[in-house]
């Protein structure tokens, strides 16, 4: 049964619907496409301007993991919640509004210093802040962007939007440090943020004009205050203790604790919410054979493709001596190949399906991971990456697209933002514990080569304790005046160690994020290939913010 308007209040309600209808969905498309990538832009851009900021605000090395941080945490322990209120209270209304923190949040953070000196603060403690309220603006909008674009869009053309969705996802953390990168090498590190700001105004003027209102026309008006706090909690918990998991230990009481209370809050989060009237995450679309295999897909390949950017970054700039611009300029074919490649896997996941397009993505990407660990060595350039960038850059189009188009395809429209929050949340915590682990994993093998090449060089136990501390930190700059002024000489020898112990144990880390790819293409077998259908008019819900005008889609 399909929805139907009810003949009443259709007099009245038509003309509003049908000109939201007849807005073009590939403007809608493009609007949200530019404000989604200004937000994950920002999400990777700050990584290549950490170094600047740091000697901008004096700031310790905690404090600036704490920029990086803060922002993550924030966004990853609201996306579920907001995904399911858009549906409520209207996707357009949340998005203008997420963006509009955003934008105001940008200003803060490109302001920090001067407000810190004003009113006495510490200029990195309100950049933090400023960080906090950008990750609330950005789990306001992240969630609706796919929900208007699975109600603006039929079922057949909704494979290359989301495909293009995709791509734009996957893109912004890649060219993060390309435009961090050209930033910082000729302005100030508040120039990041503050570009923001004219993009977000604009952003939110087309929004207004061009974006159609919608939301569940069977939601209830009452926010389903449990579930957002048991969902919020048991994220906080999870991620917090990943964010922490290197500094305190993988096996530290802290760890394993923060976890079990994580896991114990989404238990109960579970079970609240199959017996909630109204719950903010709706668990039917977990009966969906494809949106469960795709968020299995999107945890896997956030953890083992967008964990590896760092260590990349790390190696160029602090290894090989690259400056910002050229480490950004480097990884530039990959950026390149997924614009290529995105919108076109999308297309064809119309066509044939998502199943053997992302099986071939995801190959090309686990088979670029290890083709990426055969070019590194300390002579590696630009031309020895070039052929691995260009085959992983295809993997990640062919991937991204695909997996979110079959993930939403068959979702109904009317909880397309709780299904939406889901996705992105999977995303968000495959990203962090991604980046935690493979962290982890590269600074330990940093700490036990870079043991095992200096103790050749270096006589004295506690000099070289005190390298591989650095080493660890990855702060070379310091390696001069830890050694004794009689141990100078020995300068380019610790050098020459510390870097091929950074090597080697790049080479173990970039293997674990091929494992945690090779693991996305076992699960990628299991993607159904929808029957090609064309949309019903209880596939689309009218784009109307009055719930009485329509009665509920067929699932």
């Amino acid at each position: 049964m399909t929805g139907t308007v009810p003949l009443a209040r259709g007099q009245a309600a038509r003309p509003a619907a049908d000109a939201e209808q007849d807005r073009n969905p590939w403007l809608v498309l493009m609007v949200l496409c530019t404000a989604i990538f200004m937000l994950l832009l920002d999400t990777t851009i700050v990584n290549v301007a950490q170094r600047e900021i740091q000697i901008g605000l004096g700031a310790s090395l905690p404090q600036i993991q704490w920029v990086l941080d803060s922002y993550i945490l924030t966004y990853a322990v609201l996306l579920l919640s907001l995904g399911r209120m858009g549906d409520v209270f209207g996707r357009k209304k949340l998005f203008v509004i997420g963006m509009a923190i955003f934008t105001a949040a940008s200003a803060l953070c490109g302001a920090a210093s001067f407000i810190g000196e004003s009113l006495g603060l510490s200029g990195v403690g309100v950049l933090i802040a400023s960080r906090v309220l950008q990750g609330l603006g950005g789990a306001f909008m992240m969630p609706q962007t796919l929900s208007l674009i699975t109600v603006v869009f039929p079922p057949e053309k909704r494979g290359g939007a989301l495909g293009i969705w995709g791509g734009i996802v996957a893109l912004g953390a890649v060219v993060g440090p390309i435009v961090g990168g050209l930033i910082v090498t000729d302005y100030a590190w508040e120039w990041i943020f503050l570009i923001n700001v004219p993009v977000g105004i604009a952003a939110i003027w087309a929004t207004r004009r061009i974006v159609p209102e919608s939301v569940d026309p069977t939601a209830s008006k009452r926010i389903d205050l449990p579930g957002l706090l048991l969902s919020g909690s048991g994220i906080f918990a999870v991620v917090y203790a990943a964010i922490e998991a290197p500094a305190t230990g993988w096996t530290s009481p802290e760890f394993l604790g923060l976890v079990a209370v994580g896991a114990a809050l989404l238990s109960a989060f579970v079970w609240w919410e199959r017996r909630a009237a109204d719950p903010m995450m709706k668990i039917e679309l977990f009966a969906q054979r494809n949106f469960w295999v795709g968020n299995v897909i999107a945890l896997a390949v956030a953890f083992g493709m967008l964990g590896i950017f760092f260590p990349m970054t790390l190696f160029l700039q602090g290894v090989l001596g690259f400056s910002p611009i050229r480490a950004g300029l480097t990884m530039t074919p990959m950026s390149l190949m997924i614009m290529v490649a995105a919108p076109l896997a999308g297309r064809l996941t119309d066509r044939i399906g998502a199943r053997w397009i992302l099986v071939t993505g995801l190959t090309l990407m686990t088979t670029g991971i290890f083709f990426i660990v055969s070019r590194i060595s300390l002579q590696t350039d630009w031309v020895a990456l070039l052929p691995a960038l260009l085959i992983t850059g295809t993997g990640m189009g062919l991937t991204f697209a695909p997996m979110t188009a079959a993930t939403m395809k068959d979702v109904p429209t009317r909880i397309a933002g709780s299904a939406s929050g889901i996705l992105n949340t999977t995303r968000n915590v495959g990203q962090v514990l991604g980046i935690a682990v493979l962290g982890s994993v590269l600074s330990s093998r940093v700490g036990a080569n870079a043991a095992a090449g200096l103790s050749t060089v270096v006589a004295d136990a506690a000099t070289r304790d005190r390298l591989v501390g650095l080493a660890q930190d990855s702060r070379f700059e310091e390696f001069g005046t830890a050694l004794p002024e009689a141990q100078r000489a020995q300068l380019p020898a610790v050098y020459g160690a510390v870097q091929q112990a950074f090597v080697d144990s790049l080479h173990t880390t970039f293997l674990v994020g091929a494992a945690a790819c090779a693991v996305a293409l076992a699960v990628a077998l299991l993607i159904r290939n929808p029957s090609r259908r064309q949309a019903s008019a209880g596939e689309r819900v009218p784009a109307t913010t009055d719930p009485t005008a329509v009665s509920a889609p067929a699932d």
